[in-house]
């Protein structure tokens, strides 16, 4: 299995980046080819530009999306790995999306109608939250972040194959946070 690993969190001590690494080791345990895009690390600038616009239209795309979107097609596995802030994705991440995810090689209109270009690609999605689950839960924002990031990937053919939200990260004690961990396990082997 090809996984490509797509992780946003400035803080290298983050219990996201002990999801990562969690991934990584089940993953590696069960086989799979792994590539990481800390999109921190990379430095990628987030602002969808007029000039990416015009250069996706005439296929001529910036060097920067261009190794980014080689990733994806590579990619039979993709798994996103973030904090949820202020009920979303960070702001870098939204950007690298916005420019990666692009028309004409995420999707295109044609003669039938939409098409979607990733079609063929499994996807999981890992996110922390501050509060607790029940915060969530009660004000429907679980099932709207599941929505909109269903929406979202599933846009380009991606299938959605779980979304799993952990909640109270930043008071949970470490038998909790451990659990989460494990959790990932059966997930990631099954993919």
């Amino acid at each position: 299995m090809k996984h490509l690993i797509i992780y946003c969190h400035p803080n290298p001590a983050s219990f996201n980046h002990a999801i990562k690494e969690s991934v990584v080791q089940y993953a590696a345990a069960a086989g799979h080819e792994i590539r990481i895009r800390d999109v921190y690390a990379l430095n990628f600038d987030p602002v969808l530009t007029p000039a990416d616009i015009l250069s996706f239209k005439s296929g001529a795309v910036p060097e920067e999306i261009f190794a980014e979107q080689e990733h994806l097609r590579w990619a039979e596995l993709v798994t996103i790995i973030h904090p949820v802030w202020w009920t979303g994705m960070p702001a870098l991440l939204k950007g690298y999306f916005d420019r990666v995810l692009s028309y004409g090689f995420a999707y295109r209109y044609g003669e039938q109608g939409l098409e979607q270009l990733l079609k063929g690609k499994d996807l999981l999605i890992i996110n922390t939250v501050g509060s607790e689950e029940q915060n969530y839960i009660d004000k429907g924002i679980f099932d709207a972040m599941r929505t909109v990031a269903e929406n979202t990937f599933c846009f380009t053919g991606m299938r959605m194959i779980g979304h799993h939200f952990f909640p109270a990260v930043m008071t949970c004690d470490e038998r909790t946070r451990k659990g989460y961990l494990e959790s990932l396990e059966l997930t990631v082997k099954a993919a």
